[in-house]
Formats: C-alpha cells, sequence, structure tokens
C-alpha cells in the first residue's frame, strides 16, 4: 500500500504541472485531440490484443489507418504471447488461421485467470501534445501503472513520435521505460525507481497528463 501512495503522488506532482509544460501551441485544438486519440485508441488496442479481447484482425482494423509503415516495422517481430517454449510475434499473428488462434487463445486464457492476471488492471495517462525534434514531427508521453489487486507490478513510461504523412499524423515511432516492482524494494526504492524512469520530461520541464484511462479484464 505504501508503494501504490508514493505512486499516486508522484503522478498528482506530475499532472498538477501542466501551467510548466511547453505543449505545441502551433496545432488547433481538434488537430491535438485527434492525435491523443490515436494514442489512446493504440494503447487501449494494444491491451486487448495481449489480453485476448481483440484478435489481430480486430486490432489491425483499429490501428492501422493511425499508425505509420515504419511503426509497423518496428513492431512486426515483437512477440504477443507466449508458452511451453514457443513465443509468437505480431508477424506470426498476423498469417495464423482463426482455428489456431482460437486454441492459442483458449490456452493462455487459461493460464491468465490461473495466475489472476485477469484481475490486473492498467492506469494509463496520456499527456498534451509538444513539439518535436522535426517541423513535421510531434511527441505524446504516457505513463502507465500496471496493478494487480491493489500491488503495483510494473511503470512504463512512453514517448509516442508522431509524424505527418500527406497531410494525415500516424504515430511513427514509440520509445518506453520499465520499472518493475520487486517483493524485496522497500518504498523508497520504488519511489527512486519511478522518478529515474526516462521521457517525463520535454526540454527540461516535467510533463503533465489531463487524459486518463483505465483498463481491465481478460477474454472479454
Amino acid at each position: 500500500m505504501r508503494f501504490k501512495t508514493i505512486l499516486c503522488g508522484l503522478l498528482l506532482l506530475f499532472s498538477t504541472v501542466l501551467a510548466a509544460c511547453t505543449s505545441d501551441s502551433s496545432l488547433g485544438r481538434s488537430e491535438k485531440e485527434l492525435m491523443v486519440d490515436h494514442v489512446k485508441a493504440v494503447e487501449e488496442s494494444e491491451f486487448d490484443l495481449i489480453y485476448f479481447n481483440k484478435s489481430y484482425k480486430q486490432y489491425l482494423k483499429v490501428v492501422n489507418e493511425i499508425v505509420s509503415e515504419a511503426y509497423w516495422v518496428s513492431m512486426s517481430d515483437e512477440i504477443v504471447f507466449g508458452y511451453d517454449g514457443a513465443t509468437y510475434t505480431r508477424d506470426d499473428l498476423a498469417n495464423m488461421s482463426q482455428g489456431e488462434y482460437d486454441n492459442h487463445k483458449e490456452h493462455m486464457l487459461n493460464l491468465i485467470r490461473g495466475t489472476d492476471m485477469d484481475n490486473v488492471s492498467v492506469t494509463i495517462r496520456i499527456s498534451d501534445v509538444y513539439e518535436g525534434d522535426q517541423s513535421n514531427q510531434v511527441n505524446i508521453y504516457t505513463i502507465e501503472n500496471k496493478e494487480l489487486i491493489d500491488r503495483p507490478l510494473t511503470a512504463t513510461a512512453k514517448k509516442y513520435t508522431l509524424e505527418k504523412y500527406s497531410g494525415k499524423w500516424l504515430i511513427a515511432d514509440v520509445e518506453q521505460d520499465k520499472f518493475t516492482y520487486g517483493s524485496e524494494q522497500t518504498a523508497k526504492n520504488a519511489e527512486e525507481g519511478i522518478k529515474s524512469l526516462k521521457y517525463q520530461t520535454h526540454e527540461g520541464k516535467v510533463v503533465g497528463y489531463p487524459t486518463v484511462i483505465v483498463l481491465s479484464g481478460a477474454g472479454k
């Protein structure tokens, strides 16, 4: 519980410094909201893919129009799940028959439920839009906190880079830094671990996260 209190305190601090952040004011409000919606859709769809709430085809239908070709290339060999010494990537899922997928889904859901991971709760905080390194780029930051029955598991900070392609803003790259809680860690260790995560500042100023989503459930 002390870990959770510290984590909430740190996130509250991040959220109260929005006035100090340097969000990109050159973009219109609706345009920025659309970009934040892109990040939200990817975060939700990634959760649904990993916890078997969406098939790969359903996942693809949601994110295909909001990510770039470079993003697909970078993610194609990322492992989505694995068991019994075998692993399955996005490329594997793209070429998998429905029957084979259903068999994997049944097996994985049994594993997930057997370890109570179907009770995982993920809170994701999403920043406003910030200026990127180039004129056709912007950045959006997220911080994800994963808990299992009020016990913190991981904290993950991400930096999304969006680029403009033929007049459309697409997610081109995602970088991340993760902190994993250990059973032997003290409250001080946890606090230091969270503070040390990358991508929580932009041009030296603390990022604020005005958008919050909570995800849970497996095999819905």
